[in-house]
């Protein structure tokens, strides 16, 4: 969910030689495209009505059309079964992990982090936590290969995930 530490997952990722592919920032791309104006809503609309348009898969498809060749990849923002679908069958190996933290935690996160498109307040997080979920994270969340709770300090939290993708590493 929106605030949850993926940012900081991907961040300790990337010192493990990892590349990053962020699905928002797809999104973002084909909405400055397409004269979106910048704000959570708007950007949210437009992401659920291309949806609805091309197939729940489209963000995961135009993910992948930007991927080159075997890279090792952590792709931040799925967000329904269909693009985890998508992602499974144009993608080697794939491992999904969910990174929980509260509504509370991720607001403070939220407004700390000022992103232009993010939301203001907790009724703000409230809307798009309702929206995410219609497209049906909670399912991706709850069928997850691996969980990791966000609940303590960033140390904490940036030791969790390096070990997490220290045991990914020696799977493949």
């Amino acid at each position: 969910m929106p605030g949850a530490g993926k940012d900081e997952f991907i961040k300790v990722a990337l010192e493990r030689g990892y590349k990053e592919y962020h699905m928002g920032d797809v999104v973002r791309y084909h909405a400055r495209k397409s004269n979106i104006p910048v704000s959570d809503e708007s950007i949210g609309k437009f992401a659920t009505d291309e949806r609805k348009r091309y197939g729940m898969h489209i963000w995961a498809a135009r993910t992948v059309a930007q991927m080159k060749g075997k890279e090792k990849v952590v792709i931040d923002g799925l967000r329904n079964m269909e693009e985890l679908d998508y992602f499974r069958k144009n993608l080697r190996c794939l491992y999904v992990v969910a990174i929980f933290a509260s509504r509370k935690d991720r607001l403070e996160r939220i407004l700390r982090r000022g992103r232009e498109d993010d939301v203001k307040s907790e009724e703000g997080l409230i809307r798009r936590d309702s929206r995410e979920l219609s497209w049906g994270i909670g399912e991706v969340i709850a069928l997850a290969d691996y969980t990791l709770v966000n609940d303590g300090t960033l140390g904490d939290f940036k030791q969790k995930a390096g070990r997490l993708l220290d045991k990914l590493s020696v799977k493949k």
